[in-house]
This record gives C-alpha cells, sequence and structure tokens, in this order.
C-alpha cells in the first residue's frame, strides 16, 4: 500500500486593514518605502504633535498611528538630552516588531515598522529616496538631506550588470563607464553609467534587488535638482 503524500496547507496572508482617511500624495511615498526596506510592514508619516499625516501598509491604521505618536515623542525625548542632540534617527527592536524613526524638516518624522526579525539593513538609500520625494511634495528644502538617493527602475543583462533605466515610462540603454569599488556594503554592486543624454549617474543594486541612483532620473525631478545646483 502506498502512502499518500498530504499536501502542506499554507497559511493565507491577511488582507490589508481598511484605510480610515483617504489618501494623499504622501501615501504612494510611504508605499513605495514599504516595498523597497526588507522586512518593512507599514509607514507612517507623523507631525511634532504625533498625529499621522498619511501612512500605507499591511497593519491595522490604529496601530500605526499609535506606533507613530508613541516613537516620535521617544525621538523627542532622546533628542533632547544633551549627549544626543545630534541625534536624527533610532533603531529599535521591540518584542513584536522593530522600529526605524527617523526626524524629518519642519519637525516632521517619518516611522518604519518592520517584522522583529527583520535585520537593519537596505533602508538606508530607500529612506533617502523617501524623504527626498517627502521634501519634494511638501515644498521642504531638501538640502537638509545631504547626499540623496533616487529609486531607478533597471533591467539588467544577463550578467545582472545595467542594461536599461527606465524614464518617464521609458527604457534608455545606458553605458557602463566604470565599475565602483569603495562605499558599499557587502554584495552591493554599483557601476557608473552613462545615458544617450551624456549624463552620467552612478547606480546601485542592493542585495534584495533594489536599484538606485545618485542622480535624479526623472525629468520633473532632473529640473528641480537643476534649479537647487545653481542657487
Amino acid at each position: 500500500m502506498i502512502a499518500r503524500r498530504r499536501r502542506r496547507v499554507r497559511p493565507r496572508r491577511a488582507a490589508a486593514a481598511e484605510r480610515d482617511q483617504r489618501e494623499s500624495a504622501f501615501a504612494s511615498i510611504l508605499a513605495n518605502l514599504v516595498k523597497r526596506v526588507p522586512g518593512a510592514r507599514a509607514a507612517a508619516l507623523v507631525d511634532r504633535d504625533g498625529e499621522t499625516v498619511d501612512y500605507s501598509g499591511g497593519l491595522d491604521p490604529f496601530d500605526v498611528r499609535l506606533a507613530a505618536a508613541h516613537w516620535r515623542l521617544v525621538l523627542d525625548e532622546v533628542g533632547g538630552q544633551r549627549s544626543f542632540r545630534s541625534l536624527r534617527w533610532l533603531c529599535l527592536r521591540a518584542g513584536r516588531a522593530s522600529y526605524l524613526v527617523h526626524e524629518l524638516p519642519e519637525d516632521y518624522a517619518l516611522v518604519l515598522i518592520l517584522a522583529r526579525a527583520a535585520g537593519f539593513f537596505g533602508w538606508r538609500r530607500a529612506l533617502s529616496a523617501c524623504a527626498g520625494a517627502l521634501a519634494h511634495e511638501a515644498g521642504w528644502d531638501e538640502r537638509w538631506a545631504g547626499a540623496q538617493w533616487f529609486p531607478a527602475l533597471v533591467t539588467p543583462d544577463d550578467r545582472r550588470r545595467p542594461a536599461f533605466l527606465r524614464i518617464a515610462g521609458h527604457s534608455t540603454p545606458v553605458e557602463i563607464v566604470g565599475t565602483v569599488a569603495g562605499g558599499l556594503a557587502r554584495r552591493e554592486r554599483a557601476w557608473r553609467v552613462r545615458l544617450d543624454t551624456g549624463a552620467e549617474a552612478t547606480l546601485v543594486r542592493e542585495p534584495g534587488g533594489m536599484w538606485y541612483s545618485d542622480e535624479p532620473v526623472e525629468p520633473q525631478d532632473s529640473q528641480k535638482h537643476g534649479e537647487k545646483k545653481r542657487r
């Protein structure tokens, strides 16, 4: 008699909780952050009073708002201590989740909620891109962020090197000028590339497969970036 192999039943993912407010332009920016950071479950933009401006992710909105208000307060309290006056961000691991809290201009803050076992990696460029997009949308001074990264949609070749860069909905071929060796984390790769316009940029591929550029690749961002450099 041949025993039948039992089928393994995979647990279904819980459906995303219904939103309790209408989406603003910030929601899609936060959603992109959650997508790009390994282990991220939700993100919230919170003001100086702990009120959530908008959020994104699959967690219950009430839980997101509560966590955002609490960790915004913690960031203020820690930053108010003399030895932590230059503090700009916090990474914390609690009993059921991990948290990343980062200051933004005009007393706003960004709170990212991650799975408890998630490692704190792959967030720096994603958060830089998110903060820049939020600043662009809100009209904040973008110079506060210093070095800024921009999300990039790259089609690699069979050697996983950049071959095409998506700009304004179109795939544009790129020419590899050289390989970047320094300033990279483990398993990260970077290339200096030239576009068909003659402009150059550095493209970084992170271990999770996300790509970033050190120059804005969208036309509207490029125009604003140029104005910023001329100031």
